[in-house]
């Protein structure tokens, strides 16, 4: 676990508070965070922006940007991020569909994939003054706290869980842990974008209403 110098808290506390984008080489997002996260898990977050450039372009590059599953995408994909001004229109039950993405990388071939799961629930709630994010139904469930590192981005700190199994808390495991930022790409809509998971380049949840 590890936290960032003072210097670098600066710079990011004057980039959320005025909005000022940051290279993905720049914005460092942990020293806003009130909890410390891994090595690895800043390290994904960092890279976001570069992670997610290179799967949407390798699939939307690819004959997979027509299939179903890269139609379903481009749905999702939808919407420029927003100002968030007001955490209490996040909260509440939400429709929520993933699309895995890879880039290619792990084959070696460079061919992108996707595949989109159909609509489960979700819901975003207050605990402990806290915004505490949740799938709440399917096979895999993944759930944890929402943290403002920007007037456009949370991030989240969370854990995956299978089923009816226990809830999982950030830390737990590394094989468990899940880090993404949130975005609000509409009125009703959300994206809750985790780089680099065990079985995608990005996978994207999208939480409409």
């Amino acid at each position: 676990m590890t936290r960032c110098r003072l210097a670098v808290a600066a710079l990011a506390w004057f980039a959320a508070a005025t909005g000022t984008a940051l290279a993905a080489s720049d914005f460092d997002p942990t020293p806003l965070l009130p909890v410390s996260i891994e090595d690895a898990d800043r390290t994904r977050l960092m890279n976001f922006e570069q992670t997610r450039r290179s799967a949407v372009d390798a699939v939307l590059g690819s004959n997979a940007r027509y299939t179903a599953d890269g139609i379903a995408l481009e749905e999702i994909l939808a919407g420029e991020p927003r100002p968030i001004a007001n955490t209490r229109e996040l909260v509440g039950s939400w429709r929520c569909r993933s699309a895995q993405l890879d880039d290619g990388s792990k084959a070696n071939d460079g061919k992108g994939s996707v595949y989109a799961y159909p609509y489960f629930k979700c819901a975003i709630s207050e605990r402990g003054g806290k915004l505490f994010f949740a799938k709440v139904n399917g096979s895999q469930r993944v759930s944890g706290f929402l943290y403002r590192v920007s007037n456009t981005r949370f991030v989240f700190l969370g854990g995956n869980a299978n089923g009816d199994d226990p809830p999982v808390a950030y830390g737990a495991s590394p094989k468990s842990d899940a880090v993404a930022y949130l975005f609000k790409a509409g009125p009703r809509k959300l994206r809750l974008e985790m780089p680099q998971t065990c079985c995608s380049t990005l996978e994207i949840l999208e939480l409409v209403r």
